[in-house]
């Protein structure tokens, strides 16, 4: 039996983890999380990418599922994240290319060069003022766009923030539609989320690759690969990661 009963030790628990939490804290502020492609260019992150996508893809060759009472579990995907960046985010005072351009599509409406350049990246992007109902519009493929009530996946169906996910058009393993588990600290601590659905295809992703929807936010920045990259969470990739699909 406990030394303490159960109230008292929930107590201890929580003034264990408020000191734990303290010892964190360096100028007032909690220290942030650390990732490993903090501090990488766009050109080290490409290789880092490189080389542990290269690991998991021989691994894919030389082992095999796991079946199991709660799914099958793979060791062999990595993960990303997309999000739909928001309008108003994109302004010179942030040093984006702000300069208003049309594009086939978009009925002469103007928005920043580097706000349709993120929406050709991430697929959709949020309008700050919405045009005959539509609050976002989406690429269309050959530099055309169209305005659009909703996110959705390519089955119509509507994105859901931290839930949403997109796989290959080229995985043989995952079926869009399937509920997948990924058991991943980064992944928790940076979304809160641990069960996702493959709501979306794209071409541009890998084959061991599932790309989690992150939800509507405003570009990390106007260079390099942070322009297609959320505001709200550091998290690029995360490759040790377990995925069980129901």
């Amino acid at each position: 039996m406990s030394r303490f009963p159960q109230i008292g030790f929930r107590w201890v628990k929580t003034v264990l983890s408020c000191f734990v939490a303290c010892l964190l804290v360096a100028d007032g502020a909690c220290a942030e999380t650390v990732f490993e492609t903090d501090t990488m260019t766009d050109e080290e992150l490409r290789r880092f990418r490189d080389a542990r996508v290269a690991e998991l893809k021989r691994r894919a060759q030389e082992t095999k599922p796991e079946k199991t009472a709660a799914g099958t579990i793979y060791r062999i995907f990595y993960c990303s994240l997309y999000y739909t960046p928001k309008e108003s985010g994109f302004t010179a005072e942030r040093g984006f290319d702000a300069t208003p351009i049309s594009a086939h599509g978009l009925r002469g409406k103007t928005y920043p060069q580097s706000f349709l350049q993120a929406v050709k990246m991430e697929g959709f992007g949020r309008l700050k003022e919405a045009v005959d109902g539509c609050n976002y519009i989406r690429y269309a493929g050959k530099g055309r766009y169209a305005f659009a009530r909703e996110t959705l996946g390519n089955k119509g169906n509507v994105l859901v923030p931290r839930s949403s996910c997109a796989i290959s058009k080229r995985n043989g393993r995952l079926r869009q539609g399937s509920t997948l588990k990924i058991d991943s600290p980064m992944i928790l601590d940076a979304t809160g989320s641990a069960e996702w659905i493959a709501g979306d295809t794209g071409g541009g992703v890998h084959p061991l690759q599932i790309d989690l929807y992150w939800g509507e936010d405003e570009p990390m920045g106007p260079v390099g690969r942070q322009l297609a990259r959320p505001a709200g969470t550091r998290m690029e990739y995360a490759f040790d990661v377990i995925v069980t699909v129901k």
